[in-house]
């Protein structure tokens, strides 16, 4: 891998959050050291990236004041190693402090290595590839549209808007990679199964996960 390719990107590990690229996350940050994040990240044009969590370290201490909480070990959480990332964008901050934001997200990213823990995570990470099969079982098309006639058929009925929008042109066109990202602006599945689909290694590997998954609900 070559040096260009290493991104520096401040971490926020949320659990039961997977992001995707394409897609844009809301975030309600009140802890100190993340809205501290947010903020240096918007001053220093840095990349935020959102990952689950793989188990809880330990508990924060409670009724810590902003200057412990920021010199403390706070690694509660250990981040999975492939997440999304973006350049975040700061809404509106509250009279006490807590921070209303949007991360667009645009690269998938796979954790190399951490070079800083405390007051928040930054780490370098390497985009993350993606591989197709040579002959994949059923075609990226054909999975495709199978996977949307599914969700129209779902939302017909209850949101008229949303089932137009899955109708049109401009979405059923969208090349597989990133129709496999962009379908979560609909659709939300158990956390573990959608940290499966950002792992997985291609856009085939991601759709046949998300049809087997809807054909079986």
């Amino acid at each position: 891998m070559a040096e260009s390719d290493r991104i520096e990107v401040a971490l926020f590990p949320i659990p039961n959050v997977v992001a995707f690229p394409g897609t844009v996350l809301p975030l309600h940050v009140f802890e100190p050291r993340y809205r501290k994040l947010i903020h240096d990240c918007v001053q220093d044009h840095r990349m935020v990236g959102v990952s689950h969590v793989r188990k809880v370290i330990h508990e924060p201490a409670k009724n810590q004041t902003l200057e412990q909480t920021l010199s403390s070990n706070q690694a509660t959480y250990q981040p999975q190693e492939v997440f999304s990332a973006g350049h975040c964008e700061i809404l509106e901050t509250t009279s006490d402090g807590r921070i209303m934001a949007s991360v667009m997200m645009s690269q998938r990213l796979s954790l190399l290595e951490e070079t800083q823990s405390l007051p928040y995570r930054i780490v370098v990470s390497e985009p993350l590839v993606d591989v197709e099969p040579a002959e994949p079982m059923t075609s990226s098309d054909d999975l495709q549209r199978l996977i949307n006639n599914r969700l129209i058929a779902a939302v017909a009925s209850q949101n008229s808007d949303v089932a137009k929008e899955l109708e049109s042109t401009e979405w059923t066109s969208l090349p597989a990679d990133a129709y496999s990202f962009q379908i979560f602006q609909f659709l939300r599945f158990d956390a573990e199964i959608m940290q499966d689909i950002l792992e997985a290694p291609g856009a085939n590997a991601r759709l046949a996960i998300i049809w087997d998954v809807l054909r079986h609900t």
